[in-house]
């Protein structure tokens, strides 16, 4: 029997690691998000799409977008009329939300297999782009902000969703056992894959911080970065403008 690929063992790591690691537990992918989270990451989807700003028949794109549960989030933002387009790396995982997608009869979303390094779209044809929990799992986090930034048409918003340590403490060393000892002993059990999540909290532990991403996102071509921390920091919600509206000053709240 050939021996899985390991995870990567930092952020950022080689995509086709990243792809198999994600093509072995897309099957349980849904499930494991929803129970280690108790729920929050679809309360946090909710937060992220409500900040895109959509309106009624817009058109938005979800990076990394994995099963598509943010993109069905986004579809109900746009109504009708708009488009909600899903691009992913991993086959596995586009082929989980296919299967969504059709059980769903929801037609205003697109699947795409395709690399956030690298956008398959023109320029200015999206009002917002997203991207939930995927920043860790990308080689250059600047270079995905700058594709993102690139197919936005003017003051449009990429709103970016990641998972960090929490500074309260207390609380901190609590999250810290939870993330590091419980979500890979269950996440093993349930995926047949306890490296993946092991890879987990290892990849938050050594992600950019809170005010890198800022920075990084202003690096990208991003302007009025805003900051929403969530759960006591253990989940943070950046928001980004593309160029082309009116801006203020970056803030935190």
């Amino acid at each position: 029997m050939t021996a899985l690929a390991a995870p990567p063992e930092s952020p950022h790591g080689e995509p086709r690691l990243i792809a198999a690691m994600f093509s072995r537990i897309a099957r349980r992918y849904d499930l494991l998000n929803h129970l280690l989270s108790f729920g929050l990451d679809l309360r946090w989807r909710n937060l992220m799409a409500d900040l895109a700003l959509l309106r009624q028949g817009d058109h938005a794109l979800d990076v990394a977008t994995g099963t598509a549960d943010s993109a069905f989030v986004l579809r109900k933002r746009v109504g009708p009329r708009g488009r909600v387009v899903g691009l992913d790396l991993t086959r596995e995982m586009l082929l989980v939300a296919m299967a969504k997608v059709r059980s769903r009869r929801e037609a205003g979303v697109e699947l795409n297999e395709g690399d956030a390094m690298h956008l398959p779209y023109r320029d200015g044809v999206f009002r917002a782009a997203t991207m939930a929990f995927g920043g860790r799992n990308v080689p250059d986090l600047e270079g995905a902000f700058r594709e993102m930034a690139r197919v936005l048409e003017a003051g449009g918003r990429v709103v970016f969703l990641e998972l960090n340590r929490p500074t309260l403490w207390g609380f901190r060393h609590v999250f810290d056992w939870y993330f590091h000892t419980f979500a890979p002993l269950i996440g093993g059990l349930i995926s047949g894959d306890r490296g993946a999540y092991e890879y987990l909290p290892r990849s938050v532990d050594r992600f950019e911080d809170v005010e890198d991403i800022g920075r990084i996102m202003g690096r990208a071509g991003l302007r009025d970065v805003q900051v929403r921390r969530l759960a006591f920091g253990s989940a943070v919600i950046h928001v980004g403008v593309a160029p082309g509206a009116g801006t203020s000053d970056a803030r935190d709240r």
